[in-house]
């Protein structure tokens, strides 16, 4: 038996063991059709071909590996001590185990195996070619796939349609969509135009896939998803859209293609639409859709429906896998259930880097940077699992929304000195970020001189907004310029420089810069404010009358702020408003009608008052508004959280979580 254990003990009286008197051909047939459900009984027929001396034979090994290849095992090495127990492998055999590694999600090893094969003199089959170039796509190892196209021309199987296909693909994958239509035939199968299809979409070639897909003889299905998803990629989600509505039939990878596209597309509440009307047509959803259904809930703060995914999962799912629990956490966090992110988070048996990355970023968007120090800490030591560049940038974010200059300084020299990660221009940007809120202007110009490349407008703005905070108005004008001259048509600059002016009450400045906005075509973005409610999002833009509630949520508004100035002594903030506004009683009702105190107003009435606000916000919390919501969970006894571009806000009695530090 050269080497080799049995696995497991045969035992005769065993209840689902293979009976002792089978023959070869009997226990190979027991090995097929028994033995895909039941790992102890897999063991036990192997320990019997082993005890029978049949373990050398081709096929019974290949049947083995098969088996020991089954991803829900996690038996994957032992198909290679089954293959190295037979001394002449037939291609059949070598198939088999290139498959099995192709099975397993690890395309390396199966051109590996492939390449151990030329060398011990294996004649490769037209089997064979399939497998090993679908590894290379997989691997993007397309130097070796060219290789191998070689070496299938040089063995006669240039002209066999599922070969060609397989090159095609291959091709295709790394876009050299010129040498894939070389190989493409009148004869060529349906999958041989889906993946020039997807080449050129791939490219950015939609105009020549559009064409393909015209002239191609007998499209199916998959012809038709990969449109979708090609224009989806490149960006042209209506295209995809009118292209879904008029297909012959639909299955789940059709839908999975348009929402996905929609969520890509950053058009989050379409794709909560699109996932309802396959819902109601009564599709299978799988972690793919869901995952990607998770993402549009977590930007629009949809946490009923993203709750309603949790429950789908739990019922249907035996465990959560990496990327359906990290996208469970990500979606809690982003929608305020930081409570649900943790709770998720610690059930999840398999942890992967991005799902430590989710849970850290989570807590430092949250304000809990000591918390997120120490998850960092526990997964390194208690885990040992090695930090990426992602993990950096949450632990980073982390120390600048709570102040811990000390501790930045430390994880970013420790970067390349400890894991051999160079920081890069966005980690720049989270150290600047936290010296710049903590005041500490030299030091972060001291950082942007010392960074290894030229900084870009994301770091100067990160000390831009520092000097908004801290009213620094000699440096802001400064780096407004280089901010200027680097993105002169970004909005947001501009609005941020505004805001230094009005806070030093420099008007004559504000007037200056509303003129070059307005010769250099600038529009501001206007605020807009997201709340869910009954698993239906709303969407709220600053003196917004289009709410089909509109006139109960300004009489809750106007009764809202005049219990805030009776009972509070409240006075709108009107230093930061924009516009060229000379009425103060208008710049107060400008400041007074922002999104989030429309949203705060639908929340009131429309939902009960133990219930917490939820409120998603895509800029940044203007001060007037901070300072009413704290005032409005007071006098309403409600908790409001509310998450603007930077990070999320607890109003609490009165407070906020951020501690006026955002």
């Amino acid at each position: 038996m050269a080497g080799i254990e049995a696995p497991f003990t045969a035992n005769a009286n065993h209840a689902c063991s293979p009976p002792q008197n089978l023959n070869k051909h009997s226990l190979a047939r027991f090995l097929d059709t028994r033995c895909h459900h039941s790992l102890d009984l897999l063991k036990q027929t192997h320990a019997m071909l082993i005890k029978q001396f049949h373990f050398q034979d081709n096929y019974i090994a290949g049947s083995l590996i098969k088996h020991y290849s089954n991803p829900n095992f996690n038996t994957f090495t032992t198909s290679f001590k089954v293959f190295d127990q037979v001394p002449q492998p037939h291609i059949f055999l070598w198939n088999s185990l290139i498959r099995a590694c192709i099975d397993n999600k690890d395309p390396y090893k199966a051109i590996l195996a492939y390449r151990r094969m030329v060398v011990q003199g294996s004649i490769p089959n037209k089997y064979t070619f399939p497998l090993v170039l679908n590894a290379c796509t997989a691997a993007e190892a397309f130097e070796e796939g060219k290789q191998y196209h070689g070496h299938l021309v040089k063995h006669g199987f240039s002209s066999d349609r599922y070969v060609l296909s397989a090159a095609i693909q291959m091709y295709a994958a790394c876009g050299m969509v010129a040498e894939a239509k070389g190989l493409l035939t009148d004869g060529a199968d349906k999958a041989c135009w889906n993946a020039m299809i997807n080449g050129y979409m791939k490219n950015g070639e939609v105009d020549a896939a559009k064409e393909l897909f015209d002239i191609m003889p007998d499209r199916n299905i998959r012809s038709w998803n990969a449109m979708i998803a090609g224009y989806a990629r490149n960006g042209m989600v209506h295209a995809s859209k009118d292209l879904f509505d008029n297909m012959p039939q639909r299955d789940e990878v059709s839908w999975s293609a348009i929402i996905t596209g929609y969520v890509q597309c950053g058009c989050f509440t379409d794709a909560l639409e699109m996932f309802r009307r396959m819902l109601k047509e009564g599709m299978v959803l799988d972690e793919f859709i869901l995952s990607s259904v998770l993402t549009a809930c977590a930007n629009v703060g949809a946490s009923e429906q993203g709750r309603w995914i949790h429950t789908y999962v739990e019922r249907h799912f035996n465990q959560l896998d990496p990327v359906l629990g990290t996208s469970l956490v990500d979606m809690y966090a982003k929608c305020g259930h930081l409570d649900f992110a943790l709770e998720v988070f610690n059930k999840m048996k398999d942890k992967q880097v991005f799902t430590w990355n989710a849970m850290i970023g989570g807590l430092a968007m949250h304000g809990h940077g000591r918390q997120a120090l120490n998850l960092f800490s526990q997964m390194q030591q208690q885990e040992n699992i090695n930090p990426n560049a992602i993990t950096f940038i949450a632990v980073l974010n982390a120390c600048a929304h709570t102040g811990l200059v000390e501790e930045g300084y430390k994880h970013i020299n420790s970067m390349e000195k400890d894991f051999g990660i160079k920081p890069t221009m966005e980690h720049y940007g989270c150290m600047v970020d936290l010296l710049g809120r903590a005041g500490l202007f030299k030091e972060a110009e001291r950082m942007i001189n010392s960074m290894p490349m030229k900084p870009n407008a994301a770091v100067w703005g990160a000390l831009l907004g520092a000097c908004r905070i801290h009213g620094n108005v000699e440096l802001g004008e400064r780096v407004a310029n280089l901010v200027l001259e680097l993105e002169p048509e970004n909005s947001g600059r501009y609005a941020l420089i505004s805001n230094i002016y009005a806070k030093a009450q420099k008007w004559d400045d504000v007037l200056k810069l509303r003129k070059l906005m307005k010769n250099r075509g600038i529009k501001t973005i206007p605020g807009i404010s997201l709340i869910e409610c009954e698993g239906v999002v709303h969407e709220f833009i600053a003196g917004d009358h289009r709410h089909p509630r509109a006139k109960e949520i300004y009489l809750k508004l106007n009764e809202m702020l005049n219990r805030l100035k009776s009972e509070q002594g409240y006075a709108p903030n009107t230093r930061e408003v924009m516009f060229e506004i000379e009425e103060e009683e208008e710049k107060e009702n400008s400041v007074s009608h922002h999104s989030e105190k429309l949203a705060i107003a639908f929340g009131l009435i429309s939902s009960s008052p133990e219930k917490t606000i939820r409120i998603m916000k895509n800029l940044r919390v203007c001060e007037d508004c901070h300072v009413a919501i704290k005032l409005i969970s007071r006098v309403y006894g409600r908790e409001i959280v509310v998450r603007d571009r930077a990070r999320y806000h607890l109003f609490k009695d009165g407070n906020c979580s951020c501690m006026d530090y955002w």
